[in-house]
C-alpha cells in the first residue's frame, strides 16, 4: 500500500490523465453521479420490502400495490388488483385512485431491482404526505420469480 502515494506512482498517474483526459475527466464525471446517488438514496429514507412483507402488509393493512410501469406493460401482467399509476402521474400529483391510502401501506412495484421509477415515485409520494411508502424489492421479475400469479385484468 505504500507504494500507492510513492512519487513513481503519483508522476505515472499525472502523465496517464494529461494523456487521456477525456476519459479521465468521464471517469471522475461517473464517480461524482454514483457518489451523489447513493446519497440520495440513503437520504430519501424510502424502504424496500420483501414480497412476503408487501403480500402481508396489502392483507392486514389494507395496503395497495401501485405499479409504476407504463399501462402497455402492467396489462401484459401484474399483481392482482393492483393499481397503475406511472411515476409520471405521481410525480404530477395525479393520485387520486390512491389518496384515500395516505395512512395504509403503499407498496410501489416496478420491472426489477435498479427500475429508478419507483425511488422516485416513493419520493414524490412521500412528499405528498403518504407515510408508509415502500418499494417492493425485485419488483414483478422478483414476483414472478417466485412463481405468484400475474394477472391480465385491469
Amino acid at each position: 500500500m505504500s507504494d500507492l502515494f510513492s512519487p513513481d506512482f503519483v508522476n505515472e498517474l499525472f502523465a496517464f490523465v494529461s494523456r487521456h483526459l477525456l476519459m479521465s475527466g468521464a471517469w471522475v464525471v461517473v464517480l461524482v453521479l454514483l457518489v451523489a446517488m447513493q446519497f440520495r438514496i440513503v437520504t430519501a429514507r424510502v424502504k424496500k420490502t420483501s414480497v412476503t412483507l408487501a403480500t402481508m402488509m396489502v392483507n392486514r393493512e389494507n395496503g395497495v400495490f401501485v405499479d409504476v410501469r407504463n399501462a402497455d406493460t402492467f396489462s401484459g401482467g401484474h399483481i392482482a388488483n393492483s393499481v397503475n399509476i406511472t411515476s409520471a402521474d405521481i410525480k404530477n400529483g395525479k393520485i387520486n385512485r390512491i389518496e384515500r391510502n395516505k395512512e395504509t401501506p403503499v407498496i410501489l412495484v416496478g420491472k426489477d431491482k435498479f427500475d429508478t421509477e419507483c425511488f422516485n415515485s416513493a419520493r414524490a409520494l412521500k412528499k405528498q404526505g403518504f407515510l408508509k411508502v415502500f418499494i417492493l424489492e425485485g419488483g414483478i421479475m422478483e414476483w414472478s420469480n417466485q412463481n405468484l400469479p400475474l394477472s391480465n385484468r385491469k
